[in-house]
C-alpha cells in the first residue's frame, strides 16, 4: 500500500479537528486560572520615552510593564477593568471570569472526550459543538458591550470557524461512504435537472 495512501487513511481529519476544539477550550479554560503577574520590563529596547531637560541630558526613562507566568495574560485585571467601565463590581468580574473558565475547561474535557471514546457523531459531539459557537456568541456581544472591537474580531473569526466545523462534523464521513452519498446527490439532481 503506498505511504500517502496509508497515513491519509489513518489520520482522520475530524479527528484532528476535534483534538484542536479541545484543547483550545481546555487550555483557553485554564488560562484564566493561571494569572501572569506584571513586572516591569528594564530592557533598552522596551523603551516607550525618555524626558530630557533643556541641556539634553537624559532626566527619566519610561518603561513598560509587561505579563509574566505561565500563560503571560492577566485575565484577573482585564475583566475588572471591563467591568469597571460600566460600574459593575470587582468580585462580580471575578465570579464571572472563573465561571467562564470553568464551563470553558468542561467544553474542553467534554470535547476531548468524545475524540477518545469515537462518539464524533454522537449528539453529545453536536451539542458540545452548539456550546462552542454559543460561547463565540457570548463573548461577541460581551465585546460589543463592553466596546473591545479587537477581542470582537478574534471572537467573530472564531465563530465562524467554529460554524464551518460544525457543518463539517455533521457531513464528515470516511472517503468511501462520501462518495457514495456524493453519487447518489449528484444522480438526483441531473434527473431533476433533466424533467
Amino acid at each position: 500500500m503506498n505511504i500517502v495512501k496509508y497515513l491519509n487513511y489513518k489520520i482522520s481529519f475530524y479527528k484532528i479537528l476535534l483534538l484542536f476544539w479541545g484543547l483550545f477550550w481546555l487550555l483557553n479554560g485554564m488560562d484564566k486560572f493561571f494569572n501572569g503577574t506584571f513586572v516591569p520590563n528594564p530592557n533598552p529596547y522596551a523603551t516607550k520615552s525618555i524626558i530630557y531637560n533643556m541641556d539634553g541630558e537624559q532626566v527619566y526613562k519610561i518603561q513598560p510593564v509587561e505579563p509574566y507566568g505561565w500563560f503571560g495574560v492577566n485575565r484577573d485585571a482585564k475583566m475588572v477593568g471591563y467591568f469597571k467601565r460600566i460600574n459593575l463590581p470587582k468580585w462580580l468580574a471575578i465570579f464571572c471570569l472563573y465561571t467562564i473558565a470553568t464551563i470553558e475547561s468542561m467544553l474542553g474535557f467534554s470535547l476531548l472526550l468524545v475524540l477518545f471514546l469515537g462518539k464524533i457523531h454522537s449528539d453529545w459531539n453536536r451539542l458540545n459543538m452548539k456550546m462552542v459557537i454559543g460561547i463565540f456568541f457570548a463573548f461577541s456581544i460581551f465585546d460589543i458591550l463592553f466596546g473591545d472591537r479587537m477581542e470582537l474580531w478574534e471572537h467573530g473569526t472564531f465563530l465562524i470557524l467554529a460554524t464551518i466545523h460544525y457543518i463539517y462534523f455533521l457531513f464528515a464521513m470516511p472517503g468511501e461512504a462520501f462518495d457514495v452519498l456524493k453519487e447518489g446527490l449528484y444522480n438526483k439532481t441531473k434527473e431533476q435537472l433533466s424533467k
